[in-house]
This record gives C-alpha cells, sequence and structure tokens, in this order.
C-alpha cells in the first residue's frame, strides 16, 4: 500500500480533492443539524440534546476529513510538479 502512495498521480489527486470537497460539505451540512439541535432543545422536543451533540461531532469529523484529505491532495500535488 506504501508504494502505491508514494507513485503520484493526477487522478489519485483529483480524488483527493473530491474527499476534500465531501468533508467541507458534511462540516457545512451538519452545522444545520446543529442549529436544529438548539432550537428543539429551546423548543422541548430534543431534551436529551442528541441532535445538537450529533450535529457537533460531524462539524469535527468533516473538518478533520477536509484537512486531511486536502494535505494528501497537496502533497500529490506537489510530487507531481517536481516531478515534471
Amino acid at each position: 500500500m506504501n508504494a502505491l502512495m508514494n507513485n503520484p498521480t493526477w487522478p489519485k489527486a483529483f480524488a483527493f480533492i473530491g474527499l476534500t470537497v465531501m468533508g467541507l460539505a458534511l462540516a457545512y451540512y451538519s452545522t444545520t443539524i446543529a442549529t436544529a439541535g438548539i432550537a428543539g432543545g429551546i423548543l422541548g422536543t430534543d431534551r436529551s440534546g442528541d441532535v445538537f451533540s450529533i450535529g457537533s461531532a460531524f462539524v469535527m469529523v468533516g473538518v478533520a476529513m477536509a484537512a486531511v484529505f486536502g494535505f494528501l491532495a497537496l502533497t500529490q500535488i506537489r510530487a507531481l510538479g517536481r516531478r515534471a
């Protein structure tokens, strides 16, 4: 597996960029989940705060996913630039 990561290709770089965008979309969408959790807590429909907790967790997962795959995409692109 490590030998495959050391061979940079453009399709692999674009795949990492796509996963970065998915992570950002997850983080953006989960803010609406967290907002719904706050509203549910105020209105009394979500007394335990589970929806807010899930929304907060998905924000962290989305940001971490975007950071990791963004870093991998940039390292692939940098390696391709040096090879050319």
